[in-house]
């Protein structure tokens, strides 16, 4: 195959660039692309060479033109063991089928009085002038939604500790201090990983057998279709030919476990810091919900009509997509732009950076929710905007993710003004999810 390897940004003659992407990928990532472009390769000591690709031609050739040719890569075996975000093939096609079902839009729009209903339960717990850890907050929030539409069991506020904290330890492999180390070397973070790893399967071992000695399977919203626990148990005794096995039951609860709340509460909680953090917005955003609602619970045609808090939540998703990095392997040698992409290897396609990218967004670093007026969208190149993913491997609970955030700013923006209490900007950290080193503390205000 012809063409050379991308070029690599400059580096530590021993240390390569391990010790600026352990001090501060974020940062890493901009630099290496303002000296080498939008693609190019991370040397690191102790690991083969990672590729970066940051620019939505090659997100559009990973993710669909080429699609065949990349595959998950290990780290997310080792997170999620055989379910839907890790495997490949047929067994991932066999996954989707059984699980497509419950993400049906006349299914997700079944859940808007669960929604409404935890949404309630956690601002029962919220008083007037406390401060709160808002990422913390939204974490457990998203988790007692997930519980009551997927999983037809109810969590009351503080129940779901123990799940979350296993939960997020799932992250904890992807800890850049860690994932540039060889996988054989223990860490203080693989360790919490293996610890947390441990819990969260016992957890859903023991939801799994709580749900199928519970009679009868869930209903909702006028749907006969059951919930994803009768539903993934119906597929082990079913004797026709879509079986998981246990283990793939199992793991496919681990990985609606995390992913079923972590990026909707991260979407969430930056959109909240964005909002605190511009008051002039925020007051176009309570105005539209006292308008809109007048004081009452959204209903489902409440939201549609939203615009104002739609155009904040897209706004957010791109300055701060949860998933921040989508990574690939290459299953093959690739050719791209000029460039050999070895097999093997890992890359790295860079949501954040071209969501910030100034090729496609004016003033990309500011909060500017009016950008998405005027056709502003049908404008951008393919995956120039790419919260979710793309190509036929899109995140199957996106229209459910996109409901539930908006009746959570819906019902939360009536009631409450979120005021900032740090005083600096949160200081991210890239795991599957960006996560916050300190947390957001944001002073509750009554409205």
């Amino acid at each position: 195959m012809s063409g050379q390897l991308p070029p690599a940004p400059s580096k530590h003659p021993v240390l390569q660039h391990s010790l600026r992407y352990a001090r501060d990928p974020f940062e890493f990532v901009e630099e290496a692309t303002t000296e080498c472009g939008d693609l190019y390769r991370m040397e690191l000591p102790s690991v083969d060479d990672v590729f970066v690709l940051a620019h939505p031609d090659y997100l559009a050739q990973v993710l669909v033109d080429d699609v065949e040719k990349f595959g998950k890569t290990d780290d997310f075996r080792r997170a999620f063991g055989s379910g839907l975000l890790s495997v490949e093939g047929q067994q991932w096609r066999q996954q989707r089928d059984i699980l497509q079902p419950l993400f049906f839009r006349d299914r997700i729009t079944g859940y808007v009085d669960e929604m409404v209903a935890c949404i309630e339960q956690r601002l029962a717990t919220w008083e007037d002038g406390e401060t709160r850890d808002v990422e913390e907050e939204m974490s457990a929030l998203t988790l007692e939604i997930l519980f009551a539409t997927l999983f037809g069991r109810e969590l009351s506020p503080g129940e779901d500790a123990d799940i979350r904290e296993a939960a997020d330890g799932l992250n904890e492999w992807f800890a850049p201090t860690s994932w540039i180390l060889p996988h054989w070397m223990p860490t203080p973070a693989r360790r919490r990983f293996k610890e947390s790893t441990n819990r969260l399967q016992e957890e859903v071992r023991t939801l799994l057998a709580d749900g199928m000695s519970a009679a009868p399977p869930q209903q909702s919203g006028g749907s006969d279709t059951m919930d994803l626990l009768s539903r993934l148990e119906q597929t082990r005794d079913s004797g026709e030919g879509k079986q998981l096995t246990t283990e793939e039951i199992e793991d496919q609860l681990v990985t609606m476990v995390f992913a079923g709340h972590e990026t909707t509460a991260t979407a969430l909680a930056f959109t909240w810091y964005l909002l605190a953090t511009h008051p002039t917005i925020r007051d176009e955003f309570h105005n539209e919900l006292d308008t809109v609602l007048d004081g009452a619970s959204p209903s489902l045609e409440d939201i549609e009509k939203l615009e104002v808090t739609d155009r904040i939540l897209t706004e957010a998703l791109r300055l701060y997509p949860p998933i921040h990095t989508i990574p690939r392997k290459t299953t093959t040698d690739v050719e791209m732009n000029g460039h050999h992409l070895p097999e093997g290897h890992e890359l790295h396609l860079s949501l954040i950076h071209i969501h910030r990218d100034e090729q496609f967004y004016d003033d990309p670093l500011e909060f500017r929710p009016n950008r998405w007026t005027d056709g502003f969208r049908e404008s951008l190149p393919d995956f120039a905007y790419a919260p979710f993913g793309g190509g036929r491997r899109t995140c199957i609970g996106r229209e459910f993710a996109l409901l539930e955030a908006k009746i959570a700013l819906a019902m939360i923006g009536q009631r409450f003004q979120l005021d900032w209490e740090a005083n600096r900007e949160p200081t991210l950290e890239p795991r599957i999810t960006i996560r916050t080193e300190n947390g957001m503390p944001m002073r509750l205000n009554h409205r």
